[in-house]
């Protein structure tokens, strides 16, 4: 991509860097884990009580350690997606409701989550599959099995890179174990978790439990604050970076004091809080200042970076969902974020999927990326021979030139209508009902990637073995 937008100067870059620096050494970071205060202690970090003072040296040198890029495997080393190149398009995460055009809004089941991982399989837009797509109710499963049971579903019904759980050390271990299995034990980047401090300034016992357990393992993991300006974070968005940046090089440095060399994802879905409602805020483009500074911080970081995707405070695919996720999706992009989780089909600021909108969103995807490729100019493109030959008042869709270059010069989408207007067809919801046929075609026209057949027992032994049941895997 061509473009890059950068909202902050070097100057304010590093003045926020500063500020960070500052916080680390002087306020510290909350680590609620007994084991990582011990950690921080034997590498020479000032403890008092649970709170940890970084040194601007211990920043410096871990910073050092974690590495630019990372391979993040796919069963099928063809769909394998570097960390750290180009921009990576993930699904949503940690959803609890399912929304569709036909029955409306519920919770999400086991069902909704099968859909899913088979319909983002088929996309060409989304490069990760798995993870909580939707967190489905699943009243007779323990916490521990819903969350084993949608990694190994991921794994199951995808060849795509896998996004796993770092929710406590049980759940992140049992993420890590399925992978395992899958790719048999060999070394590589084969799961990431998600470690998610509490704004301002603290990492529960759970996250630290997850960041241990992947860090140990070798697995990457993106570390990614979500406070809300004015509530977990200061009204100022120079004063929430400061916040947002202190925790995430607080985890940097602890991931890299377990096991150096361990992915770190520099990443962040911070917002403002709304002034009469106080409730998060997606769609404000203050989110998109945000994101926009998060891809920069982690450039100078020399980390890979973690941004929100088409995100928006919206009950309905409508003209609102339009407008914010495409900002949020654009900035995202234009900033040259590693990878974009939440890429499409969030709705009511992340508390419901769409299907529909998980394949609007793709075009959202598609036109910010075909904008932000540009304008090739050379001399193939400048079409000067065709020029010459064709002459004034002809045309040129019989040209060889044409023929070679229009599929990749234009971008063309899946949804939307670009027909002559017909006053007796209903526009009301077109590209919502286009929407849903292309989802419901992927379910029908599925076709599960094979999966070794030694693989396939070791899978549904180990889920026997650890829950007691068969994992309710169809193929």
């Amino acid at each position: 991509m061509k473009p890059l937008v950068e909202m902050l100067t070097e100057r304010e870059v590093l003045e926020i860097h500063r500020a960070s620096l500052d916080v680390l050494e002087t306020t510290g970071v909350e680590f609620q884990g007994e084991k990582a205060l011990e950690l921080f202690r034997s590498k020479g970090a000032r403890v008092e009580g649970n709170t940890v003072c970084l040194s601007p040296r211990l920043v410096e040198e871990s910073l050092a350690q974690a590495p630019a890029r990372f391979l993040l495997e796919a069963r099928d080393p063809a769909r394998s997606v570097w960390i750290g190149e180009d921009t990576v398009c993930a699904p949503p995460a940690g959803v609890v409701y399912i929304q569709d055009a036909r029955e409306g809004r519920r919770p999400a089941d086991l069902e909704d989550y099968l859909h899913l991982v088979r319909i983002i399989h088929q996309s060409t837009v989304y490069g990760t599959n798995g993870g909580g797509i939707v967190i489905p109710a699943a009243p007779s499963f323990s916490a521990l099995e819903k969350y084993a049971w949608m990694v190994l579903a991921g794994h199951w019904y995808s060849d795509k890179p896998q996004m796993g759980f770092a929710l406590g050390a049980d759940i992140a271990r049992a993420a890590i174990e399925i992978a395992d299995i899958v790719f048999e034990g060999r070394p590589g980047c084969h799961t990431i978790g998600t470690v998610n401090p509490d704004s301002p300034l603290m990492f529960s016992e759970k996250m630290i439990e997850g960041l241990f357990a992947f860090a140990e393992a070798g697995q990457p993991v993106i570390v990614a604050p979500c406070s809300m300006a004015m509530a977990t974070s200061p009204v100022t968005l120079a004063g929430t970076l400061v916040v947002n940046n202190a925790e995430v090089l607080a985890g940097l440095v602890l991931a890299e004091l377990i096991r150096p060399g361990t992915p770190v994802v520099y990443g962040n879905t911070s917002t403002i809080s709304d002034m009469q409602t106080m409730a998060i805020a997606l769609g404000a483009p203050e989110l998109s200042l945000l994101v926009n500074a998060t891809a920069q911080l982690a450039r100078i970081y020399k980390v890979p970076s973690r941004t929100g995707g088409s995100l928006t405070d919206a009950k309905t695919p409508d003209i609102q969902a339009g407008m914010e996720s495409m900002l949020s999706m654009f900035t995202s992009l234009a900033s040259r974020a590693s990878i974009v989780m939440h890429a499409g089909g969030i709705l009511d600021s992340f508390l419901t999927l769409s299907y529909e909108k998980l394949i609007l969103d793709e075009d959202v995807i598609g036109m910010a990326a075909r904008f932000l490729r540009g304008i090739t100019v050379d001399e193939e493109s400048l079409a000067l021979d065709v020029i010459k030959e064709k002459g004034p008042g002809s045309h040129y869709l019989d040209t060889d030139h044409t023929m070679k270059h229009f599929k990749q010069e234009f971008w063309r989408p899946q949804l939307s209508d670009r027909q002559v207007f017909q006053p007796e067809r209903d526009y009301s919801s077109y590209m919502v009902d286009k929407a849903a046929a292309v989802w419901q075609n992927r379910i029908a026209a599925y076709e599960r990637p094979a999966l070794k057949r030694e693989v396939e027992e070791r899978l549904l032994q180990y889920y026997r073995d650890k829950f007691g049941r068969e994992a309710l895997l169809v193929n």
